[in-house]
């Protein structure tokens, strides 16, 4: 099979899009609009975050973890997968860390849960090392990025 062949299955195998726009990113004062006052584009999962300090669990190892307080709002007419797993926090550098490195090394993790339509859920979410959050992601059980907010 020609290499151009091969990555073209392999796309289509593994449902990956190409070519496709980030998910727009929630300010991260509620209230914030676009620049005419009016409201921006409705999400369908909305995210808050702001920066916390969270207490490390028995199972946490030493070293320093950087921490936000996400709330997940379902505003779709399904149910919503939730799962500390599906978030990532992206630090002033850029640089992104992923909350699987830092699972049950603290208190108050954002729990797994199955949110119908109009809940919300509120938890942790940690990465390893010592940053300042920036934005704070969430994707699907298939790695779909829903939603990105800013952390306050």
């Amino acid at each position: 099979m020609a290499p151009a062949t091969l990555v073209a299955a392999l796309i289509l195998a593994t449902g990956c899009e190409t070519g496709t726009e980030p998910v727009a990113v929630q300010p991260a004062d509620k209230n914030a609009g676009n620049s005419n006052g009016k409201a921006g584009k409705p999400v369908t999962v909305k995210l808050a975050a702001k920066k916390t300090t969270a207490k490390k669990s028995v199972l946490g190892e030493a070293g320093a973890l950087s921490c936000v307080k996400v709330t997940v709002t379902n505003q779709r007419k399904k149910n919503l997968a939730v799962n500390p797993l599906y978030f990532s926090i992206t630090d002033t550098k850029g640089q992104k860390h992923e909350s699987s490195e830092a699972l049950a090394a603290y208190e108050g993790e954002m729990a797994s849960t199955t949110l119908a339509p109009g809940e919300k859920a509120t938890g942790v979410i940690c990465g390893k090392g010592k940053f300042v959050p920036k934005i704070v992601a969430m994707t699907d059980e298939l790695l779909q990025e829903q939603a990105r907010a800013e952390v306050a």
